[in-house]
């Protein structure tokens, strides 16, 4: 026949349990689900992984200019500075935090003069002494004076009290507070790194993008200035058949027109290209007006292929995910801190030294003190803060997980956008190539029809002005691509090996 635990037997196992409970890890969240391939990504590389190489990301361009920017914008970029200024005070904290673990020790040194009321409040009390009744009954002569109360005030005293003591505290960390709190200051601090590392392969994107543009801007200017002279002559050649009763002035004006056109664009671009330096400047850390790249055309190579990963990659080396999941592990360890909270916490406080009214006696032997305490700290009445701040530890963590989850549908999207954008605008720099090529062939005829009278000039200008525009779109598209090629490499976290030429 079994017998029922008395109340105060099961006491001790409910309150371990509860505590075990209340310590326990907060439960996993599902992890955001994941592709098995790239849906715009060429079917050679749909299950090819992603390479990491020990050069920068920027090297596969092999461009000198390039690289010297670069490194330049990572040495001097003010925004990359207070990065790694925030990654230092973080891992600063998780050092301090880490402290709690240790005793620690001071010293207060404290010297008092003071001064008691003499007219404090009055006590009652009894004589005390060998005039007391004994326990046979016998009394002495003052026997009466014992036998009754008696009203005593303290009397006023000044005096000196000199301490020099060493005091030690430790809190012994049962419940994991110390570790929970360490554990969420260390996450933070790689949250920083995170952060920095993110902000790195920003802005060397964007100073990447910036530099293909000013060099498709040298492109645009060197194709526009060519055509000015061509302009240029074809007015010198225009006046001189006026001149001469062979064109009339009809001819001359068209060929004005279109030489100041061309003009007007070669100094709308000119503008678009300072301004673009100009962009750079504050990137790389310096001022506008002392910035300079040196003009270097884009030419017509067209960039680097880069072999996108599996999916699953991408949640591992992309900074600004990695970033989101320390974020996502600190609030969980921000859970086991607040419930920490809500259970006892156990401290050991001592401390031994001297103390003395005299300071020349301080140093005596018999001044020396000391003390040792244990102390046990139940949290019975809070008013509810302390469960409000476990409820909102939760909600903190709840946040942390939707936007790591938000941050890599994010950055899936990112992949896409980038790969569609590269395949697109490879089709379309064929299309390009192909009419910059006809557009030249329709100017040489057109130019040769017209010498031999079979064609009125106007039809020569706006053949050259078809080839114009199919020579700067060639340009806009190459460098779309550069572009694209520096997105996708951003968004696959700027670590990629390229694939070797074909």
């Amino acid at each position: 026949m079994s017998r029922p635990l008395p109340l105060r037997r099961l006491a001790p196992v409910v309150l371990v349990l509860a505590s075990l409970r209340l310590h326990a890890a907060p439960p996993a969240l599902p992890a955001p689900r994941t592709p098995e391939y790239y849906k715009n990504a060429p079917a050679a590389a749909k299950s090819a992984p992603v390479l990491r190489g020990r050069a920068p990301w920027w090297s596969v361009f092999h461009d000198p200019a390039l690289d010297a920017l670069l490194c330049q914008t990572l040495n001097a970029n003010q925004d990359i500075q207070q990065a790694l200024a925030r990654l230092l005070e973080a891992r600063a904290q998780a050092r301090a935090a880490a402290a709690d673990y240790f005793p620690h020790l001071d010293a207060p040194l404290r010297a008092t003069r003071q001064r008691t009321t003499n007219t404090g409040p009055r006590q009652l009390g009894l004589f005390l002494g060998n005039n007391a009744p004994s326990a046979s009954g016998t009394a002495g002569p003052f026997s009466a004076l014992f036998s009754k109360p008696i009203a005593t005030q303290p009397l006023s005293i000044t005096y000196n009290d000199f301490r020099a003591p060493l005091r030690l505290t430790y809190e012994l960390d049962v419940f994991g507070r110390i570790r929970a709190t360490v554990g969420q200051a260390r996450a933070n601090a790689q949250a920083a790194e995170a952060d920095r590392r993110a902000l790195e392969l920003s802005l060397t994107a964007q100073a990447a993008t910036g530099y293909f543009t000013v060099r498709a801007l040298d492109a645009q200017i060197e194709v526009l200035r060519r055509t000015a002279n061509l302009r240029r002559t074809a007015v010198k050649l225009q006046r001189d058949r006026v001149e001469a009763g062979t064109a009339n002035q009809l001819d001359l004006y068209r060929a004005q027109v279109e030489l100041d056109n061309t003009q007007s664009d070669l100094t709308d671009t000119i503008r678009q290209r300072g301004e673009a330096e100009n962009a750079l400047a504050p990137l790389c850390g310096q001022s506008a007006s002392a910035f300079h790249i040196p003009a270097q055309p884009l030419g017509q190579r067209p960039p680097p292929p880069v072999p996108p990963g599996v999916p699953a990659t991408l949640l591992a080396q992309r900074p600004d995910l990695a970033q989101a999941e320390r974020k996502l592990q600190a609030a969980a360890e921000g859970i086991r801190a607040a419930r920490a909270d809500l259970l006892p916490t156990f401290n050991i406080e001592g401390d031994a030294g001297l103390e003395s009214a005299h300071f020349d006696q301080l140093f005596e032997g018999q001044s020396r003190t000391w003390m040792v305490e244990g102390t046990i700290s139940i949290p019975i009445f809070e008013g509810g803060r302390n469960v409000a701040n476990l409820r909102a530890a939760k909600a903190r963590r709840e946040e942390a997980f939707a936007a790591y989850h938000q941050a890599a549908l994010t950055a899936f999207k990112e992949v896409e956008n980038a790969l569609v954008d590269l395949r697109q605008r490879a089709t379309q720099a064929g299309f390009n190539e192909s009419a910059a090529a006809n557009a030249g062939r329709v100017a040489a005829l057109s130019q040769q029809r017209y010498e031999e009278g079979q064609v009125s000039y106007f039809e020569v200008i706006d053949a050259q002005r078809l080839q114009l525009g199919a020579e700067l779109t060639r340009i806009q598209t190459l460098n779309a691509r550069y572009a694209a090629t520096v997105d996708l490499i951003r968004a696959l976290g700027g670590k990629w090996d390229p694939v070797p030429n074909q």
